[in-house]
């Protein structure tokens, strides 16, 4: 029988905060001389103290107040820097409701966000400020660049007296932060979340995962999303540091720059680096001997002498990268198993925008690869109608769920019922106690006679493959039949080698793959097409497969 893990027995002891005001203050106190964020400007690194943070948040809300913005919704847009972190933070401290929105939808989308959130300004990094003048918006748009002159007169204003920023109310149990999803299957809805939805998030995580003021982390995931602006302010809660990514085709060389100890990752960006690391030891001459050599030592090793033995592999990454938080997708086994016998602690993690996000979590008494770890401390966990495998709807419960779908009460009733949020994602319970997501119901297919099908239990076993970047399981049509077809996006490069080495074909290689993942599974969930893209899926910004989108569905 497996051992039951007693969930409650490690639990860091952690300051309370009910508001975003009180989180920030209170650090600014604690670690006022110590680094809170850094970035690159130019080719020098400058470096923002919690001090100089909180006196930044402090000046800017004032000024943003001097617009006659306060109790208004303020929307924030751009990429990842320190004057997106000190927008949210001066809105939430003492301004209003920030509504943060994603930089790469259009400009008719970004306009209809505004319009519905009822926004009445938007603060924007210089890349989308264009996009944003022409969105047809008419309300007060500030250029990021722009802020440091903002906080001058906000400090002017301080001087002269003004108390706006002091004597701002905040209630942590009404709306203050509003997101719009972005869903794989469905249209964006506005997820109305309290302060106090996050600060319990924040105090949830940390009361199973330790950071400290030595850790520093590299922002790399977008920041509107619920993931990393949470895990940001659980390391701004901690008095550790952040560093900005300012690119993605930037990330190997500012891993080196800012060398970070921990990220907050998707499982997308894990495999593009655990290719790179894989191809290295393709070109090198009985590279693959030695890394099976190198593996099996490393499973006898500690996480330290881990990170000895693949020293150059964590050179690579900065050298000082020790925990991966990864969630918003499934990641795959062998990748995961990997990376702890590399060194890298990997916390596997589960949530939603609408419960602020984090529900479920591995921590620092628990990681295992295959499941998603323990309900965080203080939120409820109960699955619903469940099947004769034990697998069933989650539901949860706790001070991180949504206050509800702005402006939109029928979706919200759907969801909502005496304090229990249904997920729409597929869970079932382990003998240890822990939980594993086994898929989306929208996602589910059902087939004509009735059968139920995961399509992302196909989808792990085919991403497996060194040969498949990414893929998708679908229902479609073959010979008038209906038929579960699969879409796969490969890694061209490695698969034509491969093809060439075996004297065989591209197509043949990933046909004898699928029949091998078919044997793992009841006929009725066999594949019986294969579609080979020729680009890449079209994705959610936290790298999610739109499963509706016609394009990923496309069978030419």
């Amino acid at each position: 029988m497996a051992k039951k893990i007693d969930t409650e027995k490690y639990v860091y002891n952690v300051r309370d905060v009910a508001t975003t005001r009180e989180l920030v203050e209170t650090s600014c106190e604690l670690y006022g001389n110590q680094v809170a964020f850094l970035y690159k400007n130019g080719t020098d690194i400058t470096e923002i103290t919690y001090e100089q943070a909180g006196n930044d948040i402090r000046a800017f809300s004032t000024y943003l107040n001097s617009l006659g913005l306060e109790n208004e919704k303020i929307a924030v847009t751009g990429k990842n820097s320190y004057h997106w972190m000190l927008t949210y933070f001066a809105v939430c401290c003492g301004t209003g409701v920030i509504v943060p929105i994603d930089k790469d939808l259009r400009g008719d989308e970004v306009a209809y966000l505004l319009e519905h959130s009822e926004t009445k300004a938007i603060i924007c990094s210089p890349e989308v400020l264009d996009k944003v003048k022409n969105s047809g918006y008419n309300g007060i748009i500030i250029s990021m660049n722009d802020i440091p002159e903002c906080i001058n007169r906000g400090e002017i204003l301080l001087r002269e007296g003004d108390t706006s920023y002091r004597d701002h109310y905040i209630d942590p149990m009404k709306m203050g932060i509003l997101l719009y999803t972005s869903g794989t299957t469905g249209v964006s809805k506005g997820v109305m979340l309290s302060q106090r939805n996050i600060c319990s998030n924040v105090v949830q995580i940390r009361k199973r995962v330790n950071v400290t003021p030595e850790d520093r982390a590299l922002s790399i995931l977008p920041m509107h999303h619920t993931f990393e602006c949470t895990v940001d302010q659980a390391l701004f809660y901690s008095g550790a540091s952040i560093a900005f990514n300012s690119s993605v085709t930037k990330l190997k060389a500012e891993l080196k720059i800012f060398s970070p100890t921990l990220m907050a990752c998707v499982p997308l960006v894990l495999e593009t680096l655990h290719r790179s690391i894989m191809a290295n030891y393709s070109k090198m001459k009985g590279g693959k001997t030695l890394l099976s050599a190198q593996k099996a030592v490393a499973k006898g090793l500690s996480m330290s002498a881990r990170r000895k033995l693949f020293s150059s592999i964590h050179e690579a990454l900065g050298g000082r990268v020790e925990r991966l938080v990864v969630g918003a997708a499934a990641m795959i086994p062998t990748i995961h198993e990997d990376y702890e016998l590399f060194g890298c602690k990997v916390y596997i993690g589960y949530g939603l925008t609408e419960t602020a996000p984090v529900c479920i979590m591995q921590n620092d008494n628990y990681r295992a690869v295959g499941d998603t770890g323990f309900p965080v401390i203080g939120v409820q966990c109960r699955i619903c109608d469940a099947n004769d495998e034990g697998i069933g709807e989650l539901q949860v419960k706790g001070a991180n769920v949504m206050l509800g779908y702005y402006k939109n009460p029928e979706e919200t009733a759907k969801v909502l019922h005496d304090g229990w949020f249904s997920t729409g994602d597929l869970v079932k319970k382990n003998p240890n106690g822990s939980f594993s997501i086994t898929g989306r119901i929208k996602s589910m297919i059902v087939l004509p006679n009735g059968k139920k099908v995961f399509p992302e239990e196909q989808e792990m076993f085919i991403n497996r493959s060194p040969f498949v970047k990414d893929c998708m399981v679908f229902l479609t049509e073959k010979d008038g039949k209906p038929v579960l077809a699969v879409s796969v996006y490969p890694d061209m490069e490695l698969l034509n080698a491969e093809a060439a080495k075996r004297n065989t074909t591209a197509k043949a290689i990933i046909t004898d793959l699928v029949t091998e993942v078919n044997k793992l599974f009841p006929s009725y969930k066999y594949i019986g097409k294969i579609i080979i893209r020729e680009n890449e899926f079209v994705k959610t910004t936290t790298s999610k497969i739109k499963r509706n989108e016609p394009e990923n569905r496309n069978e030419k």
